[in-house]
């Protein structure tokens, strides 16, 4: 049978449609859900891969608080606030002074000092007595005596200037040529006595007097400039809290009859200074000396070949920039430990633990002893 021409045409047009249709990928089914089986848990979705750990620095222990800051006008060796921080940078001037019964009978000027030491010379024979005056100053100290061996220890830890008259010839030697502070020596620096010291009576153990604008206007002339900073001591208003006894009188027996004792008076707010039998006043103020601490600390003490008199007698050296055992009392009441110094830093006083004992605000005295069961207190 013959078909028509269109009919071919039509024929022809479904086959390449057909044709090119089959060329094309087939449509993707869309993804259907499957249920869940009652009872089953989902599958966690997979955590994205944990990165390679860094390596961290430990972290710091936390550090304890900072104590309160000390107010910025407050000696450091008195606790006390002052009329001009000006003076708070100031080097100490330490002035020697006689302590045997003649030069004690003319004491001036000890209560207005921050610090004072005392200490075995001669022999062992006598004592003699260190005044520091760093926040305060004097219009006069007496009576003025030699420098002793102790004196180098002293200004070396604490800085400054030592102010004396004369010394034996080792000891002015290591003073004038060797120790590395300045020494003012009335002998040979003021030998009238009119400038930076000044001579009252005749008598050798009473006649000198020192001023500390004297000792200070010494190192202006010499064109002296002493850059200082040295730390201060541990203070606090309330007494601590470990106390290992009550202590209101204290009994040093010194040598030559110049045994110490302090008497605790609440009412002066410290101990009051008994020498030989006598209690102790200040003309310059006209009152009597009171030592807010009371320092007692065991030192080794050596006798050397330095001859200080004219009688042959041998110096004593008492290690002062080492350590030792110690006592201190304040507000009635006695703290044991230990003190530590060394050429370059002024004592610390410790107690159990290593704690600094807080001394009261104030002036302190400090008795250097060769071992701290020669003393006795109650």
């Amino acid at each position: 049978m013959v078909r028509s021409a269109p009919f071919l045409m039509v024929l022809l047009f479904v086959s390449l449609l057909l044709a090119g249709c089959g060329a094309q990928a087939a449509p993707t089914a869309t993804p259907t859900k499957t249920p869940m089986a009652a009872g089953a848990q989902p599958t966690a979705t997979p955590e994205p891969p944990t990165p390679e750990p860094v390596l961290a620095l430990a972290t710091p222990t936390p550090l304890p608080p900072e104590p309160t800051a000390t107010p910025g006008n407050v000696a450091r060796y008195t606790g006390l606030p002052v009329d001009d921080p000006a003076k708070l940078t100031r080097p100490p001037v330490f002035i020697c002074v006689n302590n045997d019964a003649i030069g004690r009978s003319a004491h001036w000027g000890l209560s207005q000092a921050d610090f004072v030491y005392e200490y075995i010379v001669d022999g062992f024979s006598m004592t003699r007595l260190t005044a520091m005056y760093q926040s305060r100053d004097a219009e006069r100290v007496g009576p003025v005596r030699s420098a002793r061996y102790p004196n180098i220890w002293m200004v070396q830890m604490f800085g400054g200037m030592l102010a004396c008259s004369g010394g034996s010839d080792a000891i002015r030697y290591l003073l004038k040529n060797e120790v590395g502070f300045p020494y003012l020596d009335a002998d040979i620096d003021d030998p009238s006595n009119n400038r930076y010291f000044m001579s009252l009576g005749s008598d050798y153990r009473t006649r000198m007097q020192a001023r500390t604008d004297g000792a200070r206007q010494w190192l202006v002339d010499q064109g002296i400039t002493l850059d200082w900073d040295k730390p201060g001591f541990t203070f606090s208003d309330e007494p601590p809290g470990f106390a290992a006894g009550d202590a209101t009188v204290i009994a040093i027996p010194y040598p030559g009859g110049n045994s110490v004792e302090w008497r605790y008076d609440p009412a002066q707010g410290g101990y009051l200074r008994f020498q030989g039998g006598q209690q102790q006043f200040d003309p310059a103020t006209n009152q009597p000396i009171v030592a807010a601490n009371v320092v007692v600390q065991s030192a080794v003490h050596e006798l050397t070949d330095i001859v200080e008199d004219s009688l042959g007698t041998k110096g004593v050296n008492v290690k002062l920039a080492e350590f030792g055992d110690l006592r201190l009392f304040r507000d009635g009441k006695v703290y044991e430990g230990t003190w530590r110094a060394n050429q370059e830093t002024p004592p610390r006083f410790l107690g159990p633990g290593e704690q600094p004992i807080g001394l009261k605000p104030g002036q302190s005295w400090l008795q250097a002893v060769q071992q701290i069961p020669d003393i006795s207190y109650q």
